[in-house]
């Protein structure tokens, strides 16, 4: 019996571990900000015709293919839709470029987010710590979700990267410009949800340039 027991309890841990990973589109890896403190079932991510829709609860997170790489010259693009909340919600979401080693300790990456308050964002991650590239700034290329309104607006994130310099865009309008050297933008292409948001993402891109 007591062999038995012994048995059953350790087919008991993996079945238990397999009920608290919540399922993910095929192909499709997160990476919250706190491992292993955040827990991802209060998150939602969800194959949705066109695309994805994403309900992040209390977690702030990175979703990637690791396949879906960017080096050289190129434009990532992101189209987004934002549900909300509407009102002056500071909370970020967008694209992010340069992910290196996003499963492991060592994480790195470039994100650029926007905010229903009508700001943006440009930071750079390196392992557990981020550095501001450019600090929150208003922009009337953003398009946002009134407080009151049931509605949604869609953002167009660009990155566009050559040989010399970085440029950032929201629907077409350049935001800001870094040179390439300061930010390492080769890597993996996602994007970012910031805690307590409702995103609908159409489509995420990435074409070579010359």
């Amino acid at each position: 019996m007591r062999y038995l027991a012994l048995a059953a309890a350790l087919f008991a841990v993996p079945v238990a571990a397999r009920a608290q990973t919540p399922a993910f589109p095929a192909g499709w890896m997160v990476r919250a900000d706190e491992p292993p403190k955040a827990d991802l079932t209060k998150l939602s991510f969800t194959t949705m015709s066109p695309g994805w829709h994403i309900t992040t609860g209390p977690v702030h997170a990175i979703f990637y293919q690791p396949a879906t790489t960017a080096s050289g010259n190129y434009t990532a693009t992101l189209d987004a839709s934002f549900f909300g909340p509407p009102g002056q919600y500071p909370e970020g979401y967008g694209i992010f470029v340069g992910g290196k080693d996003l499963a492991g300790p060592n994480q790195s990456y470039v994100y650029f987010v926007a905010a229903n308050n009508g700001k943006f964002l440009l930071k750079k991650r390196t392992g557990a710590t981020t550095a501001t590239v450019v600090d929150w700034t208003a922009s009337p290329a953003i398009k946002t979700v009134p407080a009151g309104d049931k509605g949604n607006v869609k953002n167009v994130f660009a990155v566009q990267a050559t040989r010399d310099s970085v440029r950032f865009s929201i629907n077409g309008t350049v935001v800001a410009t870094r040179p390439r050297a300061e930010l390492g933008v080769d890597g993996i292409v996602g994007f970012r949800v910031n805690h307590s948001l409702s995103v609908h993402v159409q489509s995420l891109t990435v074409a070579k340039g010359r």
